[in-house]
């Protein structure tokens, strides 16, 4: 497992006039909690941060207090766009205990039911799984190949790395081979003749417009 080490300072100034700051400076609020101990607001690097979680890192290395130690990335508060992370929450852990997180699912290639005009639909982009933190995956890789048409891949089909075992019920969907149905309504006449649309504002045959009186 690699990760990323990145320094962390203490966070002192509270509130969110003190947090807009930060921001600007291209500074990030964390806060580390866990194992009985007191939480502790700290700041990190937001492009360091930001570049961790886009290669779907599960823990991260800090450099503070005068230490190197893991911690594994809890929960990730986003903007309101929900494009830009703006909040991490640090758990701390033992390198040897086992931890509970959300991996995302990968689907691979091409499902033999798409020859016959079937559509795979992902259910389940990501699965949680428990096992050791030197042992969390970046992400689960499922082959789709031999996906027929109304076949479904369940979470007790992914085949997951040695030592990892998934929390999530292992009878959920996390892909399904379809043919899309299409339903056409065709209004008709009492005679059975497809109805025509009224144009709104046209004078009808049998009434004289006003022109014409």
């Amino acid at each position: 497992m690699e990760t990323e080490t990145i320094n962390a300072e203490p966070r002192t100034h509270l509130g969110s006039k003190h947090t807009r700051r930060m921001r600007k400076s291209g500074k990030m609020p964390a806060i580390i909690y866990g194992h009985g101990e007191k939480p502790e607001p700290i700041t990190i690097d937001a492009h360091e941060a930001e570049n961790l979680l886009d290669h779907h890192s599960h823990v991260i290395e800090l450099n503070f207090n005068g230490k190197k130690s893991n911690f594994l990335i809890k929960s990730v508060q986003y903007d309101y766009l929900g494009t830009n992370p703006i909040h991490l929450d640090l758990m701390r852990v033992n390198i040897n205990e086992r931890v509970q997180v959300n991996v995302e699912i990968e689907l691979r290639g091409t499902a033999k039911g798409t020859e016959e005009e079937g559509v795979v639909s992902q259910l389940l982009n990501s699965i949680e799984v428990e096992c050791l933190l030197t042992k969390i995956p970046e992400s689960i890789r499922a082959s789709i190949a031999d996906l027929g048409v109304n076949d479904d891949l369940l979470v007790k089909d992914l085949e997951l790395p040695e030592g990892v075992t998934a929390i999530t019920e292992a009878d959920e969907q996390v892909a399904v081979c379809r043919i899309p149905t299409v339903t056409e309504e065709v209004e008709e006449t009492e005679e059975g003749e497809d109805a025509m649309p009224e144009v709104i504002g046209k004078p009808k045959e049998d009434e004289a417009s006003d022109d014409d009186k």
